[in-house]
């Protein structure tokens, strides 16, 4: 024999709640709602029993994307800083070895340009990645419109491509990063299915706001060594993800 229940979020009230006289019940739908007063999200202790703590609440979710988005150029941003790093380090070691090579010739570098060249390649691998997570976290890329080349390395081209890779250091400082992200975007994902009118829109708000401030870059990067046209929007994929 079953039990019919007309009211399907009243089933939800006693299943969270423990039962509809409760004074901790907490009021939640798994269809669209607004409600208010007495909601839930994630948890129990999560409970807006005022207007003022689901204020709260929304203003809270605003900016966990606002947050989100900010982490995604963020991790975006350390790996160019990383990458800018460790290709001029690795071009001054080759361009080192090439001079010493051809007799120690280095006519065609200025006294600051051997000393930036020197500084270079007696940089520990730890101090290179604290400096490209301090350039990062700086947020001069905010501001910076153009990324300057360093005028230690003497122009030369590379007969064969080669990789380089990320240090211990720097891989564990990349999945650092990206752990936060997957959990952002998975809390952001449970806040959604609670597809609470308030909340959603509040994420909504956020992953607006957060595009438009964290997200101004270039269209497109052309011209230099490279003859082709590279896009810009094929590192941004991962915002357009879920949970990545």
């Amino acid at each position: 024999m079953t039990e019919r229940f007309d009211n399907a979020d009243e089933l939800i009230k006693m299943s969270m709640g423990g039962s509809s006289s409760s004074k901790q019940q907490c009021k939640i739908s798994m269809l669209w709602n607004w409600y208010t007063i007495d909601t839930c999200f994630i948890s129990r202790s999560w409970r807006n029993d005022t207007r003022g703590k689901f204020a709260g609440s929304c203003i809270g979710c605003f900016l966990l994307v606002f947050v989100a988005q900010w982490l995604n150029r963020v991790s975006r941003q350390f790996d160019i800083e990383l990458a800018e790093r460790r290709k001029i380090k690795t071009l001054a070691q080759m361009s080192s070895k090439y001079s010493g090579d051809m007799g120690g010739s280095s006519s065609s570098l200025s006294k600051e340009e051997t000393a930036e060249l020197s500084n270079l390649l007696q940089e520990s691998d730890i101090k290179t990645s604290f400096k490209a997570l301090l350039a990062t976290m700086s947020h001069t890329w905010y501001v910076r419109r153009t990324r300057a080349a360093s005028s230690a390395l003497p122009n030369c081209c590379v007969a064969e491509p080669f990789d380089v890779y990320p240090t211990i250091l720097d891989h564990i400082l990349r999945a650092l990063i990206f752990t936060l992200q997957w959990g952002l975007s998975y809390i952001i994902m449970l806040l959604f299915m609670y597809y609470n009118g308030y909340i959603i829109i509040s994420c909504l708000l956020g992953a607006l706001f957060g595009r438009l401030f964290f997200n101004f870059e270039p269209l497109v990067s052309y011209g230099g060594a490279n003859s082709g046209v590279s896009l810009n929007h094929d590192k941004e994929e991962n915002d357009r993800k879920c949970c990545m």
